[in-house]
C-alpha cells in the first residue's frame, strides 16, 4: 500500500510564484500612482477644510482671520501654510513631499467679520503633484469675495 503524499508539486509552486511576479510587476506602479493621487487629494482637502475653518473662526470671533500661503518658490518655508486656530495658537502645515502649492492671486487669504475676503475678484490656490511622467493632478481652490470656498479637480 502506497502512502499518498501531501503538499504542492514544483510546477504548481512555480506557477503561483510567476503569477505573483506578474501582479507585482503590473500592480506596483499602479499602486504608486494611486498613492500619489491620494496624497494630493488629501492635501487639497485639508487645505480646503482649513480655509473654511478660518472663515468660520473669523465670523464666530468677529475678528479678521488670515491664512498665509508659502508656495513652492518660497525660500524659507516652501509648500507650507499657516493660520491661527480658534484658541489663537499658530498652526503651520507642511505639504507632503512632491505636493506643491501654486498661488496665482495672493500669498495670504483673509476673511473679515462677515466671512468675505474683501478682494475685488476670486482668489485661487492650486495644489498639484506629478503622478507619473505623463500625468499630474491639480486641485484648484477658489475663494470668492463673499467667502465661498470651493474646489475643482483637473489633470495636466
Amino acid at each position: 500500500m502506497r502512502r499518498q503524499e501531501r503538499g504542492f508539486s514544483l510546477p504548481e509552486l512555480l506557477t503561483v510564484i510567476a503569477l505573483m511576479g506578474l501582479f507585482i510587476l503590473f500592480g506596483g506602479p499602479a499602486m504608486n500612482e494611486a498613492y500619489r493621487s491620494y496624497k494630493v487629494r488629501a492635501t487639497a482637502d485639508n487645505l480646503l477644510n482649513d480655509l473654511r475653518a478660518q472663515r468660520y473662526i473669523a465670523v464666530a470671533n468677529r475678528a479678521t482671520g488670515t491664512l498665509t500661503l508659502n508656495n513652492q518658490s518660497n525660500v524659507t518655508a516652501p509648500n507650507t501654510y499657516s493660520f491661527s486656530n480658534s484658541k489663537g495658537v499658530l498652526i503651520t502645515v507642511t505639504m507632503d513631499t512632491g505636493v506643491n502649492i501654486e498661488t496665482t492671486s495672493a500669498a495670504s487669504v483673509s476673511f473679515g467679520i462677515n466671512g468675505g475676503t474683501g478682494a475685488s475678484g476670486n482668489t485661487q490656490v492650486m495644489v498639484s503633484c506629478t503622478i507619473n511622467g505623463s500625468r499630474s493632478d491639480r486641485y484648484t481652490i477658489t475663494i470668492t469675495p463673499t467667502g465661498t470656498v470651493s474646489s475643482a479637480y483637473s489633470t495636466f
